[in-house]
């Protein structure tokens, strides 16, 4: 069963172009290669990532609409800000079937995406209860040094 905190029932390009359509919203070139860019994508991207790796692929997209587009699918969300730690935004897309959390090295920026093994999924349900609130979700990010950083673990 789908996670009703999520607008996708799945994550893939077909499924946001239906949900971009439902909201009759149009379906352009910069949007569908912002869109493939996250779907390839194995860690959060900042904008600026997000912004080369569009031009690499022979795409015009400016900055500011990589900008506009990110802001859409968050509001839409079907896309969430990581908190890296760093001067900038990241993006990734939220995946209704596989939550993470993130790990992140503050030496390297390596990002260890933490699959299934969620510290607080229980917190939520309890605060949708005493709150009120329903479909809560989050975002958690964990920093320290990896293995290949840290002395004391080679």
């Amino acid at each position: 069963m789908p996670n009703p905190s999520f607008p996708l029932r799945r994550l893939s390009l077909e499924a946001i172009v239906d949900m971009l359509r439902g909201h009759q919203l149009r379906i352009t070139k910069n949007r569908l290669e912002i869109v493939s860019i996250l779907l390839r994508a194995d860690r959060p991207l900042s904008l600026e990532e997000i912004h080369e790796r569009a031009a690499g692929d022979g795409q015009a997209s400016d900055y500011a609409t990589v900008f506009r587009i990110m802001t859409l699918l968050e509001n839409l969300g079907i896309a969430q800000k990581v908190n890296m730690n760093r001067g900038c935004s990241y993006y990734e897309l939220l995946n209704p079937n596989q939550h993470h959390d993130h790990l992140i090295c503050t030496e390297c920026g390596k990002v260890t995406l933490m699959i299934n093994s969620c510290p607080v999924s229980s917190v939520e349900r309890t605060i949708e209860k005493k709150y009120g609130f329903s479909h809560v979700r989050h975002s958690l990010e964990f920093f320290g040094e990896c293995p290949d950083c840290n002395d004391d673990y080679r």
